[in-house]
């Protein structure tokens, strides 16, 4: 499904925040499981650094399950916007590199979209 205007927006916002304005992304939202490119995934993304253009996947809250992290849209979008901002490095998700990479990216997600908390 196309992206709703509110999810849309998001996209432009993001893309404003992390200087990816040059890059022409395709949001596709709400969906299944097996519509999805990668299995057990909240959101994947298909890219070409070179002519700087990506399709962003993310799945259907619906669809999302009994997971640990409860989902969260904003966040899987600048997780997988994250993953053009850092392109030239993710190359091999078999790698240990690139594992360590997606830990980072997934980090960064999460203190750019979760609120401060006063918590330590």
């Amino acid at each position: 499904m196309i992206a709703t205007t509110e999810e849309q927006h998001l996209l432009e916002k993001w893309q404003k925040k992390l200087c990816l304005q040059e890059w022409r992304i395709k949001l596709v939202t709400h969906l299944r499981p097996e519509e999805m490119s990668v299995s057990n995934a909240a959101g994947c993304t298909d890219w070409s650094e070179s002519i700087k253009t990506a399709r962003i996947e993310i799945i259907n809250p619906a669809c999302y399950g009994d997971r640990i992290v409860p989902f969260n849209f904003e966040k899987t979008l600048v997780h997988e916007l994250l993953h053009l901002k850092f392109s030239f490095w993710c190359q091999d998700e078999y790698s240990v590199a690139d594992r360590l990479m997606h830990q980072m990216i997934d980090d960064l997600a999460r203190a750019l979209t979760e609120g401060d908390s006063d918590e330590d």
